[in-house]
């Protein structure tokens, strides 16, 4: 009874092996319940019928279109990384400021609305395609990692300063050195954001594949058990990329001394 109170209170303490027992059971319980509590009629398809369709994709090549959308979305996450990363750091420039703040703005404007324009000015096909991901990802990019430069303690910066540091030194230890583990943060949130648009953006040109392209194309014929197999995946790659990066963070001695 104890047990069962405390695991039903807020802010009460329990630790992993508790949680990854309730972890477990509730995901039993969620596949039991997709597997049998599904009825015939309705259109949410079986557990059974999905993992039909996810093998029945994999003979017929989902690897190499896996291979595709992680091509495309590496890409735009190495273009976008650089060109948000060196923006928000120019923040700190009086000269860059308003530059910088009008690009964190334009988050709240949809990048949609500019595809004839994109398409126009990259010439389409995976140029259009790595262009969107990168201009979707880096308004929320920049935005963060300025907001977290900003609030830099002014005592971090005079400290640096007594010591008779340049104010180049002083950018790079404060703002890139000190806090690299929040870009990783940055860059792990904003993978999560980048593939919530995949879809979308594959769906502009199949000719070039990946998930998203087979997402679009069994969404036609609606064909429901591959639509969820596809989406498992990339929830699952997400996943598997998040946690990559939660280990990594991790890693950071700055991080450990912080906690």
């Amino acid at each position: 009874m104890n047990f069962l109170r405390k695991i039903f209170t807020p802010f009460e303490y329990v630790d992993n092996t508790v949680l990854y027992t309730i972890a477990l059971f509730q995901l039993g319980f969620l596949l039991l319940f997709w597997q049998f509590g599904v009825s015939e009629s309705s259109f949410f398809p079986k557990l059974s019928d999905v993992l039909i369709a996810l093998n029945e994709l994999w003979y017929n090549g989902l690897f190499y279109q896996i291979l595709s959308s992680l091509a495309l979305c590496g890409k735009a996450i190495f273009i976008g990384i650089i060109i948000s990363s060196l923006l928000a750091y120019f923040s700190t420039i009086p000269f860059f400021k308003p530059i910088v703040k009008f690009l964190s703005q334009l988050r709240n404007n949809p990048i949609q609305g500019f595809t004839l324009f994109l398409t126009t000015a990259t010439g389409g096909g995976r140029s259009l395609q790595i262009a969107m991901l990168v201009i979707f990802m880096s308004f929320y990019f920049i935005t963060a990692l300025a907001s977290i430069i900003h609030d830099i303690p002014e005592e971090d910066i005079n400290r640096r300063k007594a010591m008779k540091m340049g104010r180049w030194r002083i950018l790079w230890e404060v703002a890139v050195k000190d806090r690299a583990d929040y870009l990783l943060e940055i860059i792990r949130q904003n993978i999560s954001i980048m593939l919530m648009m995949l879809v979308s953006v594959e769906a502009m040109y199949k000719s070039f594949g990946g998930i998203g392209a087979l997402i679009t194309d069994s969404n036609r014929g609606l064909n429901f058990p591959k639509i969820f197999a596809l989406q498992i995946v990339i929830f699952v790659i997400g996943i598997s990329i998040d946690m990559f990066l939660r280990f990594v963070i991790n890693q950071f001695p700055v991080n450990n001394k912080r906690k």
